[in-house]
């Protein structure tokens, strides 16, 4: 079970085996604690430090975000880093692993628009090419990019009776882009927890720039999973009604998701990590585990040299 609290104001406590979620004395929900596998913090909630103490006891991690969708970090029990680990990954060439991640977020990309019979598989194509050929990072990004504008430029077509007409963050500008923003949050913090469980250093990427407090592993590893796990959960609730219009908050010059819209949308996504998906080496696992699974697999890469096969949807 994952937890997700979003009552502005709550307290989550620990009594006679229940995690209790409670509002200046009422209470508001009750969990069996030792079948909570994770718990994530919006916003302003508290945990009392018996229920902290708890979770960390029994491995399951706290992963704390503003209510926006920012990510703070985690919390959680993990063993130090190994120093081995820590000289590899700063040892290893870059180019390699930030061209699997940028290869597989583009031809999930492609295959997306050309399921849904949008325009933009040929800008990909030419994007797939140049990011295959990139003789530097810099030559990567770039083509990274221009297939990303490609993509969103393709999903404008589907999506502008939600207002959409491209990627926007920062404030996010409609419903489409806070809900990505928003779901992209969550994502973020599964792929930094994959990150520490694999033993890797999450400040320690490739593709993405490096800095004090910028979990660039976890966002290099995430790029493989934005499109199967956080976009096509957005573009089906809103084919399907289930969020609207209405779910757009409007407010310091940007649009964001309701609480009404988290709601709905936060089940999905966790609905979606549960779902099984076939990796291009064959075998197939829910979502959530493929994560870890990549994780370790860059882990082996790292210390090893084993092949990275990036995750892709065909």
């Amino acid at each position: 079970m994952v937890l997700h609290l979003l009552t502005q104001g709550a307290t989550l406590r620990l009594r006679q085996g229940r995690l209790l979620l409670e509002m200046e004395g009422a209470l508001l929900n009750s969990y069996p604690a030792r079948q909570v596998r994770q718990v994530a913090v919006w916003g302003n909630v508290r945990l009392s430090t018996p229920a902290l103490a708890f979770l960390l006891r029994q491995g399951a991690p706290v992963v704390f975000l503003s209510q926006d969708g920012f990510l703070y970090g985690l919390a959680a029990s993990f063993s130090e880093l190994h120093p081995h680990h820590l000289r590899a990954q700063f040892a290893q060439d870059p180019l390699p692993l930030a061209r699997a991640f940028v290869m597989g977020k583009l031809r999930t990309a492609k295959a997306m628009l050309e399921r849904h019979g949008l325009p933009g598989g040929e800008a990909l194509a030419e994007a797939l090419a140049q990011a295959e050929e990139a003789p530097h990072l810099e030559a990567l990004r770039g083509a990274e990019g221009f297939g990303s504008r490609a993509y969103f430029a393709g999903l404008t077509e589907l999506l502008r009776p939600w207002g959409f007409q491209g990627r926007t963050r920062r404030p996010p500008r409609d419903l489409v882009n806070a809900a990505l923003s928003y779901g992209y949050a969550l994502l973020l913090g599964r792929a930094l927890l994959a990150v520490r469980l694999a033993g890797l250093h999450p400040e320690v990427g490739f593709l993405h720039a490096e800095g004090r407090r910028n979990p660039a592993l976890a966002l290099d590893l995430m790029e493989e999973f934005r499109i199967p796990v956080v976009d096509q959960v957005v573009l089906s609730a809103l084919r399907r009604g289930k969020l609207a219009l209405e779910h757009a908050d409007m407010r310091e010059g940007g649009v964001y998701l309701s609480e009404e819209g988290k709601r709905i949308l936060i089940p999905l996504l966790e609905e979606r990590f549960l779902q099984e998906a076939t990796h291009p080496l064959g075998f197939r696992k829910p979502y959530g585990e493929l994560l870890e699974v990549q994780a370790a697999r860059l882990k082996a890469a790292i210390l090893r040299g084993e092949a990275y096969t990036p995750f892709y949807q065909k």
